[in-house]
């Protein structure tokens, strides 16, 4: 046993992380780019995979919608080992885009994992704005690379997980992009070059794929570990280089919709309105088995999601449990006072928070943002327009 890098196990129980609280972050695209993780971006040869990336993280980089969907905006770092500056430049004015001092670039990267982490970990000392950063490609990247084992499925984790370890410090997202097999499966994932132990690495993946070479129409295909799956219809315009989407085929289904659990809350609260009370009460309130405590720690990570659907939730805690505050996000509701119940379940003194997300009350407070909910159609959308 090596003492130097020896270190013990480092437990924790399930009870801590039931009470932990995570930062939540919005997605860089909705639907399409998540807050964080190592994504491959696939496609045949010359189908039009670097302009796709390229025009995503220009609209980042802007904090434009794309395809209608909210961005997050961001600065972004793009690798470009395929091509040199100046047919990346052509590429920029091809698409209309003038330049953008948040969105860098560079040209080459070190030869071993532990110097192209340790660039990339330079890069976002150096431009901590950065949320994301594009990979073109794997397979120049690889070109680089020694190969360490014998083993191919080894290395291709082995790469892969360097890089999700990267995003998973820096809570960036990182976009690879890549080619797929000559031979097709009928998994459009299973086309991916390289063995399975890219995909086992990754968090997700794109891919790109024609059902007739001469078809002007493209399916992208899109898996993510915490999204789902979602198909888009593209096509590339021609003259702008630019994709526009034609509909989404097979919608990704809403998440409030396909949790039960979401969907009671979300239910109750249109018809009740308001609610203000204990966790216990409120499991019992909509009829689910859930503990409170796993509830209240579900309600919490979803608090983007049940804001979409007009809800604003609030959660705080007390000597005898999480205290829920739930209001529709209206006019209506402004400044509407709490139901005197809650004067049977827990006094003002003592609540408690631990952390900055939580917010404390008390039972004269509650108030309620306004906002609005954006419905999209499936007519065809450039990267630059709202939906209809």
């Amino acid at each position: 046993m090596n003492e130097e890098n020896y270190k013990p196990l480092e437990e924790h129980s399930l009870q801590e992380l039931a009470e932990k609280e995570f930062v939540q972050r919005d997605p860089l695209i909705e639907h399409m780019l998540p807050p964080e993780g190592t994504l491959l971006f696939c496609g045949s040869s010359k189908i039009g995979k670097s302009w796709l990336a390229l025009d995503m993280g220009l609209h980042i980089c802007k904090g434009e919608k794309f395809w209608g969907y909210d961005v997050r905006k961001a600065a972004v770092l793009y690798i470009c080992l395929e091509d040199g500056e100046l047919r990346l430049q052509n590429r920029m004015f091809k698409i209309g885009e003038e330049g953008q001092k948040d969105f860098y670039y560079a040209t080459d990267i070190a030869s071993t994992e532990e110097d192209i982490i340790k660039q990339l970990d330079e890069q976002m000392e150096k431009h901590p704005e950065i949320g994301l950063i594009i990979i073109d490609s794997l397979t120049a990247l690889r070109a680089k690379l020694a190969v360490v084992n014998n083993n191919a499925f080894i290395d291709d984790y082995r790469i892969l997980n360097a890089f999700h370890h990267f995003t998973d410090n820096h809570h960036i997202t990182l976009l690879i992009v890549h080619h797929v097999r000559k031979m097709r499966s009928e998994d459009p994932f299973d086309d991916i070059a390289g063995t399975n132990g890219l995909s086992a690495a990754a968090d997700g993946s794109f891919v790109f794929r024609k059902e007739k070479f001469t078809d002007d129409e493209v399916k992208l295909y899109a898996k993510c570990r915490d999204a789902g799956q979602h198909m888009w219809t593209i096509r590339l315009d021609e003259e702008t280089c630019i994709w526009k989407m034609i509909h989404e085929s097979t919608p990704m289904e809403d998440v409030i919709n396909s949790d039960p659990d979401l969907k009671k809350t979300v239910e109750f609260i249109r018809k009740e309105r308001s609610f203000f009370g204990s966790a216990t009460e409120f499991c019992e309130r909509i009829g689910v088995e859930k503990k409170p405590q796993s509830l209240s720690g579900k309600l919490f990570n979803h608090r983007r999601e049940l804001a979409k659907q007009g809800i604003d939730f609030e959660r705080t805690r007390g000597n005898k449990g999480s205290i829920f505050c739930f209001s529709l996000i209206s006019d209506e509701v402004t400044n509407m006072s709490p139901p005197p119940l809650i004067e049977d379940i827990l006094q003002p003194q003592e609540f408690v928070t631990n952390s900055d997300d939580v917010t404390t009350f008390s039972p004269t407070e509650g108030t309620a943002e306004e906002s609005s909910l954006a419905y999209e159609e499936d007519n065809i959308v450039t990267s630059s327009q709202e939906p209809p």
